[in-house]
């Protein structure tokens, strides 16, 4: 499986026919976003190798354009220096579109704009094989020709995420028990939410909580920040406490809860944009007179907010 993920990695050229394809290599980075601007609104993105690669679909909201933008960039919390992978677009006439992702300090070009005629196929084409000139994994520079069926050029997401999940075993756990975690949150982080409308506004920012889960000797906190405003939400903090939920009381202390591993909690939120991140404890338990306090104070700013979760929640997670 690793040989087949280098050679497509790798795949510098497509040919059919008489008709040449070039496959374009991105850079994509930690701290930049690549931008590519598609003729068309994009129906479907799918990257070979998502371990770290991430891909911002266009939202249900926004320009005249927004269907047609999609940005890519490289988890900043991933250990990897460097990576590379496939990545297919297909649009909504069905042009599909291959290109090669390579994890990059700081891309040459940050925006692509992505004319009709670099579709390799139609999605209503025949499936068959393709002559692929690919790097040699002995050289940087040596080139040859391997023939690879048409279908093994996109490498299904399911099963990247399954192989990898694979990984998190309890020989993991109990060696490096952060990786475990980082391999946990990446892929629960953009899971559909597991509790209904739980969360705190003000005006158009939200802090939704998706879930609470378990797993091991630990609780993963799966949240959601929304920002339908069009100006930038800088964060100042995000904190956890416990807390009595006696109403008026002075004896209403909070106790700060300190996180065993934090994925992709935010700096800044985009306006007319969203961000996922899991928060991971230490297994913990609350009684009927305790709760959780989520604290989210804005940079410069007055839009702070505050997320109650009771123990209804925290004392029965999501066993994952």
């Amino acid at each position: 499986m690793a040989k087949q993920f280098f050679f497509i990695l790798a795949l510098t050229m497509m040919c059919k026919g008489t008709a040449q394809y070039c496959t374009d290599t991105l850079e994509v980075s930690k701290k930049y976003k690549t931008i590519l601007i598609f003729p068309e609104n994009i129906s479907e993105s799918i990257i070979g190798n998502d371990f770290g690669f991430i891909a911002d679909l266009p939202k249900a909201a926004g320009s005249k354009f927004h269907g047609r933008i999609l940005k890519l960039y490289y988890d900043e919390l991933a250990p990897e220096k460097e990576n590379f992978t496939n990545h297919t677009v297909i649009t909504e006439s069905g042009n599909v579109y291959d290109f090669i992702l390579k994890l990059k300090e700081k891309p040459k070009k940050f925006t692509w704009y992505i004319k009709p005629e670099k579709a390799i196929t139609n999605i209503n084409g025949n499936s068959k094989s393709i002559s692929l000139d690919v790097a040699d994994p002995g050289s940087e520079t040596k080139i040859k020709r391997i023939e690879i069926p048409e279908e093994q050029l996109t490498i299904s997401t399911k099963d990247s995420a399954t192989n990898s999940i694979d990984r998190a075993t309890k020989e993991l756990y109990e060696k490096d028990p952060m990786e475990y975690y980082r391999l946990r949150c990446y892929y629960m982080q953009f899971d559909k939410a597991k509790i209904s409308r739980y969360f705190s506004r003000l005006d158009n920012v939200f802090l939704w909580l998706k879930g609470v889960y378990y797993n091991e000797d630990e609780l993963y906190f799966q949240y959601r920040i929304e920002n339908k405003e069009g100006l930038d939400l800088d964060i100042n903090f995000i904190k956890h406490q416990l807390a009595t939920n006696y109403k008026n009381s002075s004896s209403n202390q909070k106790m700060p809860l300190e996180p065993v591993f934090v994925y992709k909690r935010p700096k800044t939120v985009s306006g007319k944009s969203e961000n996922h991140f899991v928060i991971v404890f230490k297994k913990f338990a609350l009684d009927e007179k305790k709760e959780v306090v989520v604290e989210l104070d804005e940079e410069s700013g007055n839009r702070n907010l505050s997320l109650k979760i009771g123990h209804e929640i925290i004392n029965n997670p999501i066993h994952f």
